[in-house]
Formats: structure tokens, sequence, C-alpha cells
């Protein structure tokens, strides 16, 4: 069965500037940080392993990057896949994670320091309600796909079935309010990927 595929902004670090950091959760079997910056001309993302956020943030990581911004220095190796270097004149952190990275100013850096309890409690609740999330993805998916299931062959295409998902009425009668209101974000912004799930499923 697929897992559940969910995005859900958690924070906004930097709301009013010209620029917009966002940082999120994703949900995709298992949990990820995702760093979002946007500009008018430029949509940057940094999605981040739960391991490689902790490690990043921790006390001495936090304070060698911040100390570093006062002097010139090459790409610093975090872990094997992480890794950050500076900008001396604009005070700038550039994270890098495989070959994505992100520029954060020092002050976004500093912010994402001073939430990252916030987030860090925000993970491990998130961790202890995704077996539950599983299950209700599963049910859920099983009944939507039985019914896309029984529509003619010519309905079978990811407009139609997009349009289908977010039509569908979904019986909340069994369900914990955490599930529901799983559910109900699943629904809002993912027609699109259950739509291609579901299709994808059918097709094998």
């Amino acid at each position: 069965m697929t897992s559940p595929v969910v995005s859900k902004s958690v924070f906004e670090i930097r709301p009013y500037g010209k620029k917009s950091v966002t940082v999120g959760l994703l949900v995709n079997k298992k949990i990820s940080i995702v760093i979002l910056l946007e500009c008018k001309i430029t949509k940057k993302i940094l999605n981040l392993d739960v391991e490689q956020w902790l490690t990043l943030m921790c006390e001495n990581n936090y304070n060698a990057i911040i100390n570093n911004l006062q002097t010139r220095c090459k790409r610093v190796r975090i872990t094997d896949n992480l890794s950050y270097s500076v900008n001396v004149k604009q005070s700038s952190i550039i994270l890098h994670s495989n070959e994505n990275y992100i520029t954060l100013s020092h002050i976004d850096l500093h912010r994402l320091k001073q939430l990252q309890h916030c987030i860090d409690l925000y993970i491990i609740e998130k961790q202890k309600q995704f077996s539950s999330h599983q299950k209700t993805f599963d049910t859920a998916y099983s009944l939507i796909m039985a019914d896309v299931n029984g529509l003619p062959s010519s309905c079978r295409r990811n407009e139609f079935t997009n349009q289908y998902i977010q039509n569908y009425d979904l019986s909340y009668s069994n369900m914990e309010s955490n599930d529901i209101s799983f559910m109900y974000e699943l629904l809002q912004y993912h027609y699109n990927s259950l739509s291609d799930m579901i299709l994808q499923d059918l097709v094998v």
C-alpha cells in the first residue's frame, strides 16, 4: 500500500520581508524537514531528514556556522550529504544537502535556531501519530481506489480522477479527531498526488 504524502507548513521565519522562508514537514514513509525560500524570482527548497536536521541544528554546528560568518572559510562538510559555506560580505549561509542548496541570512538561521525546540516537538508528535495516519490513509485510499476502479476506462485519467477525489465524500464517523484532521489536510492539498498514485496502482 502506498504511504501518505503530506506537506504541512509549520513556521514562517521571515514573514514580512521581500523573501519568505517557510519551515515545514514532509511525511512520506518517513518525516523530512523542508526549508523553503521563496521570492519573486526564485524558489529554493532544501529537504533534510530528521537526522540531518538534528545534526545541523545541534549547538556545536550552529555555533561553528555563526563563528565562521566572521571569517573566510571554504565549504565545510558536516556529514557525507550535508555541508555549509558562508558569504562573509553578505553574512549569509549556504546550506548544501546532496546537490541541492539554499541560502539563508544569519537572521534566518538565528530564527530557525530559536524555533528549533518547537519544531523538534512537532516532529515527535508527528512520529507518534504516523502509524495511526498510515492506517487511516490506507483505509481511505482503498475506498477511493475501489470507486475509481469501477469508473469507465475513459474516466481513468488524471484530470478526471483528480476532480473525483476533490469531491469525494469520505465518511468520518469511525475516525478519531486527529485522523479527521489528517485526512482533511490530505484531501485539501494533495488531490493530484493521490490521483497519480491511484492511477499508477490500477495500472499495476
